[in-house]
């Protein structure tokens, strides 16, 4: 079973799900997650977040498989290597890209800060499969 980290701000469970009226619920697993959308409903369920800080573990930061890179390593990487490892072929492209990273990455530090949740931020490899989980 996994284990929320010491500093995990997350609440009670691994998916917090938050309900159409208002309340919200954690539970410990996906199962969980699917077993309480049957006993009250998909339309009573709002949003569905999995705590990606402690569920995704120390791969290498927040790229937990390989199909991804972890936003905050890659804007330390070298532009060449970085524009490899996403598969950009233009420097223009890299430049809008690193600027948009760099953004979300600086967002997020912010409200983690303020006592928010930390949030996963990974960029995909060119060619990777997206699949809805």
């Amino acid at each position: 079973m996994a284990a929320h980290r010491a500093d995990c701000v997350f609440g009670g469970g691994f998916f917090r799900v938050h309900l159409a009226d208002g309340g919200v619920r954690y539970c410990q697993t996906q199962r969980e997650v699917s077993q309480l959308a049957g006993m009250i409903g998909n339309g009573a369920i709002r949003v569905v977040e999995r705590d990606g800080h402690c569920l995704d573990g120390d791969r290498s930061g927040d790229a937990n498989t390989p199909d991804v890179v972890d936003a905050e390593q890659w804007l330390g990487m070298p532009m060449r290597e970085a524009m490899a490892a996403v598969g950009l072929e233009h420097e223009a492209d890299y430049a809008r890209v690193y600027r948009q990273v760099e953004a979300a990455v600086l967002r997020r530090d912010n409200r983690e800060k303020q006592g928010g949740v930390r949030a996963s931020i990974v960029l995909k490899r060119r060619g990777a499969r997206v699949e809805d989980v």
